[in-house]
């Protein structure tokens, strides 16, 4: 069965028969991609259907119209449209601020981006630190993993821009998916692609990492 664009759209909208949505359904079970788009897509229909849907909206538009080149426009949009929902819905909204159209990083987050090094043990912490990595426009860039509470988390990425950890993409996900390390392969597809396309050569090593860290993340 091949799945065209409008018969995805409505099976995101739930405007399939049954016997048609089962048979999107069995198709999306073999194929972990593009199940992952859908489930994006439905995340993000349900953000803009909620009651703080203006304020997202204003989000979405200004990074439609701001985000650089070197970062799939869609992508960063949607990662900043759930950001905003995830930070509201499970308790980490101080972990975030807006700043010239953008979402930038502060409190926990924050001080575990600039100072733990990629796999460093924190049993018990709610903040994994992943892969860290040099973007194609020279950024520093790290993954992330925050558990909210019993039932949310979220992972992302965040690069060094102007002093600051700038939201590049998030996602939800259950708080058992935040492992211990959280390496590349464990993160959800979209967040991967995302990373697929910001990444120059591999991932940082541990003393790379010291290197940098002790320069303060700076650009190249």
């Amino acid at each position: 069965m091949t799945i065209s664009r409008d018969l995805l759209d409505a099976f995101i909208d739930g405007k399939l028969s049954p016997d048609e949505a089962s048979s999107v359904a069995a198709k999306l079970a073999d194929d972990p991609e593009l199940a992952a788009y859908v489930e994006h897509q439905k995340a993000l229909k349900a953000a803009l259907a909620a009651p703080a849907m203006v304020r997202l909206r204003h989000w979405k538009g200004l990074m439609e119209s701001s985000s650089p080149a070197w970062i799939p426009a869609a992508a960063m949009a949607a990662g900043i449209v759930l950001g905003v929902l995830l930070a509201g819905s499970f308790g980490i909204g101080t972990d975030f601020r807006g700043q010239s159209g953008s979402l930038v990083v502060q409190g926990e987050l924050a001080q575990a981006l600039t100072t733990r090094l990629s796999g460093q043990d924190t049993s018990g912490d709610d903040t994994q630190i992943g892969a860290s990595f040099w973007s194609k426009n020279g950024a520093f860039c790290r993954s992330f993993g925050v558990r909210g509470n019993v039932e949310s988390a979220m992972v992302g990425i965040a690069c060094r821009e102007r002093g600051a950890w700038r939201i590049v993409i998030t996602a939800s996900v259950a708080p058992e998916e935040i492992t211990f390390p959280l390496v590349p392969a464990a993160l959800p597809a979209t967040v991967r692609s995302v990373m697929e396309n910001l990444i120059v050569g591999q991932t940082l090593d541990r003393e790379a990492e010291r290197q940098a860290r002790s320069q303060g993340w700076r650009v190249r």
